[in-house]
């Protein structure tokens, strides 16, 4: 018991020695928040002033910070009495998107060590995170790009916008096709306020057409008109279809996966075979490109098991500027490949 009570009064003592040697220096701060630092706006840096108060010269003897994304320099001559010292951290924000402490170990003339902090929140900067600028009205993207959609489905994507102005920013959408909603949370964005608009693409609603499914549709931002372009790739919902049907399935098989016209010596137009080596008929719904230079003969037939259909491909060779580089998709009822991409490729040579 009497160990203890001697322990006991050995650390008292010991605390208060330590607290009164840090009395002896004060800081204008001992743990400094940043708040929030964009990644890429480079290094946040405070300083932190020390003052001696007490009646002899003190040297910072060492600085040591948690980690190497951390920078501490610090005045190396001696701090007289009555005089400051600063020792400056600097933070290094890139590729360190998220909250953040650390801890920086001073040593002062041997004493015990003193315990500086920095804090704050790394966000990716307006332009990284926001790339696509319409004046004062930030977005992530304008382009919708919904991907595969099946015919009876229903796909929502999420738009983050950003308003940056010192005012608030209305929003609303004009004339849309009918398979196509928009929403606004909220309708009228504060200053400073980020929103979301929510676009989404019932496909049912539609005529009920496959494969590209694309278009353009006009918001009013604060009145300014702004155009934004949608793009789906619609397809069979296979979800309904019973194993059975699915095991029986017509089986699409394409003699190219691409076709090459060159310096189009060889004509204009190539011929792709389409194999059905299924155990049932094979529709082919579409067969498409965006792309206005290149035309196909025919488009939507079916092919019974075991037979082979002939479509032609056609490049329209004299508005080929210099090279094509595109896609043509066949869209069919095969569960298993219901798109099958043919790449299209031609060039012409600098007379």
């Amino acid at each position: 018991m009497k160990r203890i009570s001697l322990l006991l009064t050995g650390l008292l003592l010991l605390c208060g020695w330590v607290g009164a040697q840090n009395e002896k220096i004060s800081f204008n701060e001992t743990d400094h928040n940043f708040g929030v630092i964009g990644e890429k706006d480079g290094n946040a840096t405070f300083n932190f002033i020390l003052t001696n108060n007490s009646n002899e010269a003190i040297v910072v003897t060492n600085v040591v910070a948690s980690c190497g994304c951390t920078k501490p320099v610090w005045t190396k001559e001696p701090v007289d009495p009555g005089k400051k010292g600063t020792i400056s951290v600097s933070y290094n924000p890139l590729g360190r998107v998220a909250p953040f402490v650390k801890t920086i170990t001073v040593t002062i003339s041997n004493q015990a060590p003193i315990y500086l902090k920095i804090r704050g929140t790394v966000v990716q900067s307006f332009q990284e995170k926001y790339p696509v600028a319409l004046g004062n009205y930030l977005m992530k993207t304008k382009d919708l790009h919904f991907g595969r959609i099946e015919s009876k489905e229903t796909k929502t994507i999420h738009l983050e916008v950003f308003n940056n102005s010192d005012k608030p920013v209305t929003q609303k959408v004009l004339k849309l096709p009918k398979y196509l909603t928009v929403n606004f949370e909220p309708v009228i964005i504060p200053a400073k306020t980020a929103g979301i608009v929510d676009v989404t693409l019932n496909v049912a609603q539609g005529n009920n057409s496959y494969g590209n499914l694309s278009g353009e549709f006009t918001l009013l931002i604060n009145e300014a008109r702004q155009s934004f372009s949608y793009m789906a790739t619609v397809v069979d919902d296979f979800s309904q279809w019973e194993v059975t049907k699915k095991a029986n399935a017509g089986k699409v098989n394409v003699s190219d996966s691409e076709i090459y016209f060159g310096n189009f010596t060889s004509g204009n137009s190539k011929t792709v075979k389409i194999a059905n080596s299924g155990k049932s008929l094979l529709t082919v719904h579409a067969i498409q490109s965006s792309d206005p230079l290149i035309s196909i003969s025919k488009s939507h037939f079916a092919i019974n098991p075991g037979e082979i259909a002939e479509v032609k491909v056609s490049v329209d060779s004299k508005k080929v500027q210099s090279k094509l580089s595109s896609k043509v998709l066949v869209i069919t009822d095969d569960p298993n490949t219901p798109v099958y991409e043919i790449g299209v490729f031609a060039s012409i040579k600098n007379l």
